[in-house]
């Protein structure tokens, strides 16, 4: 005989209830705080501000001599930061972690965001990647870095790392999967108002064609699964030691080790960068004070980049 539940919504509540409470359990995440640069006196305020909403915070801190057992020193440059993550890991494979949470030391996340809702409330399933958005090179229609990409040479002396990376044809393979090209780049874009791109593009004219499939994006909040940390954080390791910018890659470095990468169209939540002084302008009201700033946080604003916090009372 078969049973319908909704006939019996007091014991459907329960099932989904249970469902809920058996999938959290099933989730633990560690949220990794990346700072570009030491910044020390950042620590005990980050971990104020995420106090009761994250139980594992780590602080990413480059060139770190300090004591604080939840801050993990990491040696590499800023503009290579994807190392940082590699090196982080290492410490943190055997800790049980489902997922990885990271955000920028100067970023302000939605304070309604804790461990137990921020897959749901930002729209993610339990195997899902994500950051913001992803750049396609050959679709730009200014300049950006394109000739960096260019540039860019998987075989650099010293470094071995073309059998760390899959092979071309393996990531060419991988980006098709996504609707993602993998073509030359396009030249006119680049011939804007700033020389340097220009000179730049002209030193490097014959490279037109990649020498390795890439992605551009923003890479200040992430989030990743456990499934693919080994092979994201191998391919983040070797686009660091041969010196590929952070983002481009650690959008290329997802794409190429995920099935299931989102971005913020994908998602519930929208991000907002404030790069220039018409974004920031809004932030004026707020009189320097980081409780007025979370007290009025957008419900469906996932995040404000960048808030730095020695200038915010």
């Amino acid at each position: 005989m078969r049973v319908d539940i909704t006939h019996f919504p007091p014991l459907q509540g329960v099932i989904v209830i249970s469902l809920i409470v058996f999938f959290l359990a099933m989730t633990k995440t560690a949220l990794l705080v990346i700072y570009n640069h030491r910044f020390d006196k950042n620590i005990p305020r980050i971990d104020k501000l995420y106090e009761g909403r994250f139980s594992d915070v780590y602080h990413i801190v480059p060139f770190y001599d300090g004591t604080q057992k939840n801050v993990i020193p990491v040696y590499d440059s800023s503009f290579q930061f994807q190392g940082y993550i590699s090196q982080a890991y290492a410490q943190l494979r055997d800790k049980g972690y489902t997922h990885y949470f990271v955000v920028a030391d100067d970023m302000i996340i939605n304070p309604a965001l804790d461990e137990n809702n921020y897959l749901e409330r930002i729209g993610l399933g339990e195997h899902d990647c994500f950051l913001d958005y992803i750049l396609v090179l050959q679709e730009l229609k200014e300049a950006w870095r394109q000739t960096e990409a260019m540039a860019y040479k998987v075989n650099l002396r010293g470094v071995e790392v073309e059998k760390v990376l899959p092979s071309r044809e393996a990531a060419e393979a991988r980006f098709a999967q996504y609707g993602l090209p993998t073509g030359p780049i396009p030249v006119r874009p680049m011939f804007d108002r700033r020389l340097r791109f220009i000179l730049k593009y002209m030193q490097n004219i014959k490279r037109r064609n990649l020498d390795y499939p890439l992605l551009g994006g923003y890479c200040d909040i992430l989030v990743l699964t456990s499934d693919m940390m080994d092979k994201f954080c191998l391919y983040c390791g070797a686009f660091a030691a041969t010196r590929l910018f952070a983002e481009f890659a650690i959008p290329t470095a997802m794409i190429l080790a995920s099935d299931n990468v989102k971005t913020s169209k994908d998602t519930l939540l929208g991000g907002t960068a404030l790069w220039s002084k018409e974004d920031k302008a809004f932030l004026e009201a707020y009189n320097g004070s980081l409780q007025a700033l979370i007290d009025d946080f957008p419900a469906d604003k996932l995040f404000y980049h960048p808030i730095k916090l020695s200038q915010w009372k």
